[in-house]
């Protein structure tokens, strides 16, 4: 039978604002203590812009404003530690004619300041509850002409997490308290309708992206247990029940973008995009180690290159499994770790076979026969940051890269080619490079609403992708 996916309760704390939200039984968030952190985590920025209407009082009615969200988010968080969202600010553009309405009668220049109160949504799965978040507007001077840019900063609460999994957040629409700083020695007031006493309660327009970031939440190992990272894959399904301790949840769609090059070759193989199918996140409760787990196909890629240095070759380069000849599914996962720079990073290994296939030598066909394969599995030891939840870039050694073993079976009516292909491509010093983009951390029906982190890169930016990937802290 399969496994059943055990739901855990998120549990959000807002140390600093716990007198705004409910401490209800069963309610996502409440009124609790958190141990703090150990260590600040690495930080990654998070922006989030959204289109709000706000409807301003007669006669300048409702408006369509842009508020630019920022701020930092952990890339990672353990259950029961305290995690804090930094640099939080938003920013929009405030239209010149409603601006002037918030100043004294008549007057043409002044600076604006007050309050804006912008909500964020915390949610996994189905739960969901909000942190109100008071952001303060600082004295802004109106410009000579055109709209005034104001920007409101303030303070997340600390977050205390107890779950496991990827735990979003979505920002909401703002509600605006603005009014005009009061001139040097001035005691009257604005008028009633220039500084209006409830705040502008602003809705989201419909049909957009409004996830901030997503937070990675690994458990806490309990204490004397020991976490190690597993290499290879492993199922996270099958037909035992699962370990009393075990939390599995099954991962959205995911992109597989490779490329690989040999080195005695010159070659570079760009595959077409791939998808990691029956995808799960695994985590052992009691020692925290994690491993995610599934299965892709990938695409023949032709690749062209001088043999010898030369020659002008074309060929068909295809990566299956072991049991190639009964199944083109390659098995792929590996387990989790942190690195000393505290990111999180996947570590595994991969056999597969490699195959020849449509060659030709300038422009001729070569039949290299239908079973032209490596002698023995090509053995990919990979490593990279990873987020199983968003986005992963791993390598092979920079140094060391991967051996590429001789050929076999290759030729045809009678004219043996193993040696010639064997010689020109075998050896150390091969790399291959994989990127995957989860496209489940984005629900929104057109795709290119969706953020930067869950979409593989357009066409013809592979190659700085992978760039960028080996690029990444090791």
């Amino acid at each position: 039978m399969p496994r059943r996916l055990r739901p855990r309760s998120v549990t959000v704390t807002a140390l600093a604002a716990a007198g705004l939200l409910s401490a209800a039984n069963g309610a996502l968030t409440g009124v609790g203590s958190a141990a703090p952190a150990p260590a600040a985590p690495p930080e990654k920025a998070a922006t989030a812009s959204v289109s709000v209407t706000c409807p301003f009082a007669d006669p300048l009615g409702s408006r369509k404003l842009t508020v630019e969200t920022s701020a930092t988010l952990p890339t990672q968080a353990k259950t029961g530690n305290s995690a804090t969202i930094g640099r939080y600010s938003a920013q929009f553009s405030l239209p010149r004619d409603i601006a002037l309405s918030l100043l004294p009668a008549g007057a043409t220049t002044g600076s604006l300041q007050g309050a804006v109160q912008l909500a964020l949504t915390v949610h996994q799965g189905e739960r969901s509850d909000q942190i109100p978040v008071p952001l303060t507007v600082a004295p802004t001077p109106l410009p000579e002409t055109g709209d005034v840019t104001l920007t409101a900063i303030g303070a997340v609460p600390e977050i205390a997490i107890n779950t496991v999994g990827a735990v979003t957040f979505d920002v909401t629409a703002p509600k605006l308290a603005l009014a005009a700083v009061p001139a040097p020695g001035a005691t009257a007031t604005p008028a009633p309708e220039a500084a209006p006493a409830q705040p502008i309660a602003c809705t989201l327009d419909p049909d957009q992206q409004t996830t901030l970031g997503t937070v990675l939440v690994l458990p806490t190992a309990k204490p004397g247990a020991e976490q190690k990272a597993a290499l290879g894959a492993k199922a996270a399904l099958d037909d035992e029940p699962p370990p009393p301790n075990e939390y599995t949840v099954p991962l959205g769609l995911i992109t597989i973008m490779t490329k690989s090059t040999v080195a005695r070759l010159g070659a570079t193989v760009t595959a077409d995009p791939a998808f990691l199918l029956n995808a799960f996140f695994t985590v052992d409760i009691d020692t925290a180690a994690s491993r995610v787990s599934g299965a892709a196909i990938f695409k023949p890629a032709t690749t062209s290159f001088l043999g010898f240095g030369f020659v002008p070759v074309t060929a068909t380069v295809e990566f299956l499994p072991l049991d190639y000849k009964n199944s083109k599914m390659i098995e792929v996962g590996g387990g989790l770790f942190t690195g000393d720079d505290g990111f999180t990073y996947l570590r595994t290994e991969l056999k597969v076979m490699g195959k020849l296939s449509g060659a030709k030598i300038n422009g001729v066909p070569l039949d290299v026969g239908p079973d032209c394969v490596t002698s023995e599995p090509v053995s990919l030891e990979i490593t990279g940051p990873y987020d199983p939840f968003t986005t992963g870039h791993v390598r092979t050694d920079p140094e060391k890269g991967f051996y590429l073993p001789p050929f076999r079976g290759c030729g045809a009516d009678g004219q043996d080619l193993t040696p010639l292909l064997s010689g020109m491509s075998t050896g150390w010093g091969n790399q291959a490079f994989i990127d995957t983009y989860n496209l489940n951390g984005c629900t929104e029906p057109d795709h290119t609403n969706c953020p930067p982190d869950t979409l593989p890169p357009i066409p013809g930016a592979a190659a700085a992708a992978a760039k960028k990937a080996a690029a990444k802290p090791r």
